[in-house]
């Protein structure tokens, strides 16, 4: 057998086995089939992303990017996505361009989570809504026909990080690649002190740039928002 037909004969197995995955219900079935695919050499993930294209990859359920490390999602996300996406991130997601996760927040305009140019990835502006449910942690600052509410900066700050997070984690990246935040608060002087205490939390050590400015609204009715930018 050639080393063409090897690489072919092992590519086909690969993606054999990943649908399973993403098919499979049994955890016994499921946790044979990671193990086949971890045995597999790194250089044949590889060679299926570079023969089948980054749009191939969301492709059944987000098993292929979840495997390539570009995406998680479905239940291959926490199974495929940490055995194969461990070894391949770094040499597959490096290609310039957006990135729409997942797991993040939808967008509210035509715009992705991130951006990557080179060594930098730029993640949009970033809100505290939940995925899925878009449930405002701390809850909204007005209702619906534009009374003021009471809420929560603590849970909204948490709730924005946490999302950005998920949106670097998702891609492979994370919050100690941060080099620059951009904050917004609709109310300085009412939220900056309860922003700054949980923006502590998590940025005390890694000390990214920051700027905090103020803003009369924000698309959605929340008190923060924030934009990132990361080393990829």
């Amino acid at each position: 057998m050639s080393e063409d037909e090897f690489d072919e004969g092992k590519l086909g197995q690969l993606l054999e086995w990943i649908y399973e995955v993403d098919q499979v219900t049994d955890s016994e079935a499921r946790n044979h089939l990671v193990e086949q695919i971890k045995s597999l050499p790194q250089e044949i993930v590889e060679k299926m992303y570079n023969d089948y294209g980054k749009s191939f990859l969301s492709s059944a359920g987000g098993a292929m990017g979840a495997a390539a490390g570009v995406a998680v999602g479905g239940p291959v996300g926490g199974i495929v996505g940490g055995v194969v996406g461990k070894k391949t991130a770094g040499k597959l997601v490096t290609n310039n361009g957006p990135f729409k996760s997942e797991l993040g927040p939808s967008a509210v305009g035509a715009y992705p989570h991130l951006h990557r140019v080179g060594d930098l990835i730029f993640v949009s502006g970033i809100g505290p809504r939940k995925p899925v449910t878009n449930e405002i942690p701390g809850g909204p600052i007005k209702d619906e026909n534009g009374n003021p509410l009471d809420y929560d900066i603590k849970a909204q700050t948490r709730s924005v990080i946490e999302n950005i997070k998920i949106i670097l984690e998702e891609y492979g990246s994370s919050l100690e690649n941060v080099v620059d935040v951009y904050s917004m608060l609709v109310d300085m002087d009412r939220d900056f002190a309860g922003y700054n205490e949980v923006y502590a939390e998590y940025f005390s050590e890694i000390l990214p740039s920051r700027t905090t400015c103020s803003v009369l609204a924000l698309p959605t009715p929340i008190a923060v928002e924030l934009k990132v930018i990361a080393k990829a």
